[in-house]
């Protein structure tokens, strides 16, 4: 399997950006380089994450919150500040927009519906 890249557009406070992602799904959130990040003003959480990176080296970087589409389906989204030169689409967003990655075709495939997996939590803590 190759790589999976996708158009996503990332909506700030300020400007909306449709951004060229790789989807990695070793990768828990969103990572953006921090220019872009200021530029559309993503709103800063007032929390931090420690990143462990490809080569196992851990790094911290503030968490931020954005809403974000992908073939028509929005939903919110944490994106991290780091510099790489290609944005990264994590895990947490192909979830909660009802994606997976098809490991043999290497396309995004829905399996659930928008929101689904945050509806799936919801409905589970509701119940419980």
């Amino acid at each position: 399997m190759g790589f999976t890249y996708v158009e996503v557009t990332v909506h700030g406070a300020r400007a909306s950006k449709i951004v060229r992602m790789l989807v990695d799904t070793g990768s828990t959130y969103i990572v953006l380089n921090p220019e872009l990040i200021k530029e559309l003003e993503l709103l800063e959480t007032p929390y931090s994450v420690e990143l462990t990176l490809a080569n196992k080296r851990k790094i911290k970087s503030k968490l931020y919150l954005a809403e974000v589409e992908v073939r028509g389906r929005r939903g919110p989204a944490l994106v991290v500040g780091l510099d790489t030169p290609t944005p990264l689409l994590g895990v947490y967003a192909l979830e909660t927009l009802g994606f997976k990655v098809n490991l043999r075709t290497g396309e995004l495939e829905e399996v659930s519906p928008e929101g689904g997996y945050l509806l799936t939590l919801l409905n589970i803590h509701m119940q419980s």
